[in-house]
């Protein structure tokens, strides 16, 4: 029951990084080019750069946390209290930029938040991932501890669909709500008290898990954190599970920034229905879970893992079909898509807990004595962070090319097939990459039967 407790705490702290992080994703691109009036260009160029120094941060940030106790706090809680802290300030100072500020200035303040909110970030996430493998330590456990942090993490996304239907509803002044800036000040706030209140809990409730190192304590060396993580590559499954989860969060990535812009420009959709389309989405995910979890414990992870990309490839399909013949199938394309939404949010389930997994099963057959878990982490969280980036930056562009204008609520049809064709070329090459990197992978259970068992 202890252990249960103890994983139930670490779970929740990804419920406030989540709801924080998931209302950037999911909003700001839309926020900063049709409420700010943004160009896409400068807004991807800002979300980009600060993905960049998030990858650049993490090992920096690894390292240090593998290396440095903060007192009492250890080598993990200290620097999750700090950043904590940090993003539950610098989140509300990203969505209170004045409307009334030059295009410039506004560019500033975007970028000058966002790369404070991702050094907090990398401060807070960084060691959390490493505090997980600090946890547990069998391979099915692994998996396990996944499940309670991936479970709490797509509470965290649910929760900012629930509270764009709350704070931006549909008014005479704003007929699509989620043009309102108001209402995301007020989703903003809550955010960040949610934050506040789960990383709290998180640094309480874990505080006895603490990281021992059994080696000397190295000196830091930009030289060694390169060569390190180049030696990363040269580790076949190491490589392979880095390159198929960063190629398949650009999936999650590009699905997120545009799809806001593709159910209000495409389908003129309401914050009501979009609310449900999101929360069915994360729904599916969540109680998908278990599935997924029992069947990589029958049929081993890169199985499941691979039906999982299956399903979701599927779903987008489906979606695609819809827009392609939405005069056709008129107010129907609504069910359907919610119903191809409940495909991919199942299918994607798999993303959030099985790679993370097979992460730390590496860490494990690599280092047994796993003295540099959050160094290695944050190579993970380095390499998917540089993909956002880089497609982050180009939709942002590739907005601009479509000739998208944030001063109309009405977009050309040409527009909106610019902005579909974005969406779904990029997931399914994202998605479709991705199955065949997993489907290289080759560590099984029987690689982990030293493995220790834990209550």
């Amino acid at each position: 029951m202890k252990n249960v407790a103890r994983k139930m705490c670490y779970g929740i702290g990804n419920l406030g990084y989540s709801v924080v992080n998931q209302t950037i994703t999911n909003f700001f691109m839309f926020f900063g080019t049709s409420v700010l009036k943004v160009p896409g260009s400068l807004i991807g160029l800002a979300v980009a750069i600060s993905t960049v120094w998030d990858a650049v941060t993490d090992p920096v940030v690894g390292f240090i946390s593998d290396n440095h106790q903060l007192g009492k706090l250890g080598y993990r809680n200290g620097y999750i209290l700090i950043g904590t802290l940090g993003v539950s300030i610098v989140n509300i100072f990203i969505w209170c930029i004045p409307l009334n500020l030059s295009v410039g200035v506004k560019f500033v303040w975007v970028l000058v938040c966002l790369l404070l909110n991702e050094t907090f970030c990398t401060l807070y996430s960084t060691p959390y991932g490493a505090l997980g493998g600090d946890i547990v330590s069998s391979y099915n456990d692994r998996t396990e501890i996944q499940i309670y942090k991936t479970i709490f993490f797509i509470l965290g996304m649910v929760l900012p669909s629930v509270l764009l239907y709350i704070f931006l509803p549909n008014t005479p002044q704003y007929p699509q709500g989620q043009l309102n800036p108001v209402g995301y000040r007020y989703i903003a706030f809550v955010c960040s008290i949610i934050m506040l209140v789960c990383g709290i809990v998180c640094v309480l409730g874990t505080l006895k898990c603490t990281h021992t190192k059994t080696s000397e304590t190295k000196k830091f060396s930009i030289k060694e954190l390169l060569k390190e993580y180049r030696d990363s590559f040269k580790n076949y499954h190491q490589r392979l599970v880095i390159i198929g989860y960063s190629l398949s969060m650009i999936s999650s990535a590009i699905l997120t920034s545009v799809g806001l812009h593709f159910f209000t420009y495409c389908f003129g959709y309401s914050s009501l229905k979009i609310t449900i389309l999101l929360s069915a989405l994360l729904l599916f995910m969540a109680i998908s879970q278990p599935f997924w979890y029992n069947l990589s414990k029958k049929e081993d992870k890169k199985p499941a893992l691979l039906t999982g990309l299956l399903v979701s490839i599927v779903g987008v399909i489906v979606i695609m079909l819809s827009y392609v013949f939405k005069d056709v199938l008129g107010n129907m394309s609504f069910y359907i898509i919610l119903i191809a939404i409940c495909i991919v949010g199942f299918g994607t389930g798999t993303l959030y807990s099985l790679p993370a997994s097979m992460y730390l099963d590496v860490g494990k057959y690599i280092n047994p004595q796993d003295d540099n878990g959050a160094t290695m982490q944050s190579f993970l969280t380095f390499s998917y962070n540089i993909a956002n980036a880089i497609a982050l930056f180009v939709v942002g562009v590739l907005l601009d090319v479509i000739k998208f204008n944030p001063n109309e609520s009405y977009q050309a049809r040409p527009t909106q097939t610019g902005i579909a064709i974005i969406l779904f070329l990029g997931a399914l090459l994202s998605l479709i990459s991705s199955f065949l990197v997993f489907s290289k992978y080759k560590l099984k259970q029987k690689h982990f039967e030293n493995d220790i068992v834990t209550d």
